[in-house]
C-alpha cells in the first residue's frame, strides 16, 4: 500500500484548507492508500484528524525555520511515503524542498488565487517569488476549480499537469435548530473567515441599503478583520442589526439562515456556498472566481452584477421580490449540488490522482 504525506503549515482560524483536509481524511479509501498529516506545529486541525483516526506527525512550528526542510525529509523517508502533498504558500515552500531532499515526488493542491489573498504588496511579492522559485519541484497540480486551473496556466504551468477536482461536502450537515427569533424576522447570513478577500465589509454596506426592518445580518467566523467590521457596523448605526457570533458548526449556523450571501472579492471555489445549497437555502453570490462554477444565475441561485455593495443589495432584494422563483432555484440547487459536489466523489478522485502521480514518477 502506498503512503502519502500531506504537509500542513497551520492556521489560527478554520478555513477552506482545514475543511478540505478534514473531509479527505474522513472519506478516503483506506484500502488503496494511507494518508499521513505532517503538521508544522500543533494546530486545531491535528486534533480533528486524530479524532477521525488519522495519523499525525507534528514538527516544529514557525514560519522561518530552515530545520523544517530536513525534518520533512527525515519524516518522509522514515514513513516510506511515496508522495508529498501540500496546499498553501508556506506549506508548499517547505514541502517542495523537503520532498526534493527526500527524492520523493510532490503534488500541490490549489484552493485559491494567491494574488488575491495577500493585500500587502511586499508580502504578496515575497510569497509570489517563493512560489515561482520552488515551483519546478512540483510534478502535478490539483485545482479546486476550472477558474484556478486557468490561473495556474497564466502563471506558466502546463495544462496537462493540472487536474480539476472539486472539493466536496457531505450531505445532511444541516440541523433543524432554528433560532428563537422574533415574528417575521429574516436572517441574512454568511460563513467564512473574517478576511478582506471575503468582502464582508461590502455585505455590511449592502445590508445598510436594504431598508428592510425585519432583516438581521449574521456573519459566522473569526479573523483579523473582526474589529474593522464591528467598527463599520457601528459607524453605519447597525450595532443591533449585525451580529458576528464567531465560529459555529456550519450545520447549526445554516439552520438559522433564511438567505445565504457570499460577498467575496475572490474565491477559489466556495465551499460555504455549496453547504448552503445542500442546506436548502437560497444563495446570493458575487461574480468572482470558482463560485460561478457552483451557481448558475437564475437557475440555482442569484449572481450579483458585481462585488460592490449596491449590486449585492440589489441581488438580495430579488430574493424578497421573487419568492416563487427563488424557491424553485433553491430546490434545483440542492439536487445539482448533491450530485456535483459529493465529499466521497471528491475523495475518490483525489486518491486516484495521488496514485496516478506516484505511478508516473516511476
Amino acid at each position: 500500500m502506498k503512503k502519502v504525506a500531506i504537509i500542513y503549515s497551520g492556521a489560527k482560524y478554520q478555513g477552506g484548507i482545514e475543511d478540505y483536509l478534514n473531509s479527505l481524511f474522513s472519506h478516503y479509501d483506506k484500502t488503496r492508500v494511507e494518508l499521513l498529516l505532517i503538521s508544522l506545529g500543533d494546530w486545531p486541525l491535528c486534533k480533528s484528524i486524530k479524532k477521525a483516526g488519522g495519523k499525525v506527525v507534528m514538527l516544529g512550528g514557525g514560519r522561518i525555520r530552515p530545520q523544517t526542510f530536513f525534518d520533512i525529509k527525515k519524516t518522509v523517508q522514515q514513513e516510506g511515503a511515496s508522495l508529498v502533498v501540500s496546499q498553501g504558500v508556506v506549506a508548499n515552500f517547505y514541502a517542495r524542498i523537503g520532498a526534493k531532499l527526500a527524492g520523493t515526488p510532490h503534488l500541490t493542491v490549489v484552493h485559491s488565487d494567491m494574488s488575491q489573498e495577500y493585500p500587502n504588496p511586499f508580502i504578496s511579492s515575497l510569497y509570489g517569488l517563493s512560489d515561482f522559485l520552488t515551483r519546478p519541484a512540483t510534478k502535478q497540480y490539483i485545482a479546486a476549480s476550472k477558474f484556478l486551473k486557468k490561473t495556474l496556466i497564466r502563471k506558466g504551468i502546463k495544462k496537462d499537469k493540472i487536474t480539476v477536482i472539486y472539493d466536496g461536502i457531505e450531505k445532511g450537515q444541516e440541523t433543524e435548530k432554528p433560532r428563537n427569533r422574533k415574528a417575521k424576522e429574516i436572517i441574512i447570513g454568511s460563513l467564512g473567515r473574517l478576511d478582506k478577500v471575503k468582502g464582508y465589509d461590502n455585505l455590511i454596506k449592502a445590508f445598510a441599503e436594504l431598508e428592510n426592518t425585519a432583516a438581521k445580518l449574521f456573519i459566522w467566523g473569526e479573523g483579523k478583520e473582526r474589529k474593522n467590521l464591528e467598527g463599520l457596523a457601528k459607524k453605519l448605526g447597525l450595532e443591533e442589526k449585525v451580529e458576528m457570533p464567531g465560529y459555529f458548526d456550519p450545520g447549526e449556523a445554516l439552520a438559522q439562515i433564511d438567505i445565504y450571501v457570499q460577498p467575496s472579492r475572490s474565491e477559489g471555489l466556495g465551499l460555504a456556498v455549496i453547504q448552503a445549497m445542500l442546506a436548502k437555502k437560497p444563495v446570493v453570490i458575487t461574480p468572482v472566481g470558482g463560485m460561478k462554477e457552483i451557481v448558475m444565475n437564475d437557475r440555482t441561485g442569484i449572481i450579483a452584477k458585481s462585488a460592490k455593495p449596491k449590486a449585492i443589495c440589489e441581488a438580495i432584494k430579488r430574493v424578497f421580490d421573487e419568492p416563487e422563483k427563488v424557491g424553485e432555484m433553491t430546490r434545483r440547487a440542492y439536487d445539482e449540488a448533491a450530485a456535483k459536489f459529493s465529499a466521497q466523489k471528491s475523495a475518490d478522485e483525489t486518491i486516484k490522482e495521488f496514485l496516478r502521480t506516484i505511478s508516473r514518477d516511476r
